[in-house]
């Protein structure tokens, strides 16, 4: 029989449905069955999951999807401190038993996860339909440059920047490594420390302030211990004269630092 037939026929359907979340290289697989699923030569493991049904009102938030799993599961617990920083996404399979054809139902990626009871967790996800609809950005015209520092547009290699470190201290908001302290005040403010976390992936923080040899983390040192090895890569100020000294990148400075200082729609007929 094919998907179809068994879909809509009385008795003969035997539906599983199959989830796998994807962190870059990081796979998680779930199945709703009552036991573990081989599907293209990959084991779905089974577990309580379930999720609250596809929809299509035309509304984002309207059609977000709800899928419960047990508290403990690891997705949902890379979501119980700081989030991580690598967008995780989610693909839905629905099939039936013996049945080779299948249809992928539904794709997205987890927008949060909530904790409403001790026993179960709900990762929110959203569409890659809501996604499209979200607004394009515009370069503004500005003195400071509009790309962040290591993108695409700034196209600074990361690496012929990265300072590698022992974490020496550490608290709840902030690391410490006389490493840090070789650079001035300010140096990585705006940057990230970034350290492995298993299968070739990393996890990232931003860093929100630079002080001597102590760096604040956003988000926190969640997943950081005493005496674990960071790499930090430095920030910028986004201003022509770091952008040139510091990185030596004044060619693709995406700002405007000769602009006039007077608005031309400040009433005055006289602009310059």
């Amino acid at each position: 029989m094919s998907f179809f037939s068994r879909e809509t026929s009385i008795s003969a359907g035997r539906p599983i449905t199959l989830y796998e979340f994807q962190r870059d290289i990081l796979r998680w697989r779930y199945t709703s069955a009552d036991r573990n699923q081989v599907f293209q030569t990959q084991t779905f493991e089974a577990i309580a999951i379930s999720d609250d049904g596809r929809r299509r009102t035309g509304e984002a938030s309207a059609d977000a999807l709800k899928v419960i799993v047990p508290y403990n599961n690891p997705v949902a617990r890379m979501y119980r401190g700081a989030p991580p920083a690598d967008e995780i996404f989610l693909i839905i399979r629905e099939l039936h038993k013996d049945e080779p054809e299948f249809r992928v139902s539904w794709t997205g990626s987890v927008q949060g996860v909530r904790f409403p009871s001790p026993e179960r967790a709900e990762i929110i996800c959203q569409s890659t339909n809501a996604s499209m609809e979200r607004a394009g950005l515009w370069l503004g015209y500005e003195r400071g440059c509009p790309y962040s520092v290591y993108d695409l547009n700034c196209g600074v290699d990361p690496q012929n920047f990265a300072v590698e470190a022992i974490i020496q201290s550490i608290d709840g908001a902030t690391i410490s490594s006389g490493t840090f302290d070789a650079q001035e005040d300010g140096y990585f403010a705006g940057g990230y420390v970034e350290w492995p976390i298993g299968s070739g992936a990393f996890e990232r923080r931003g860093i929100e302030q630079h002080v001597g040899s102590v760096l604040t983390l956003l988000g926190g040192t969640d997943g950081l211990v005493n005496g674990q090895g960071v790499t930090a890569y430095p920030g910028c100020p986004r201003i022509i004269e770091v952008c040139d000294k510091q990185f030596d990148n004044k060619d693709r400075f995406g700002g405007h630092p000769h602009m006039p200082g007077k608005s031309p729609y400040d009433g005055d007929p006289i602009f310059w």
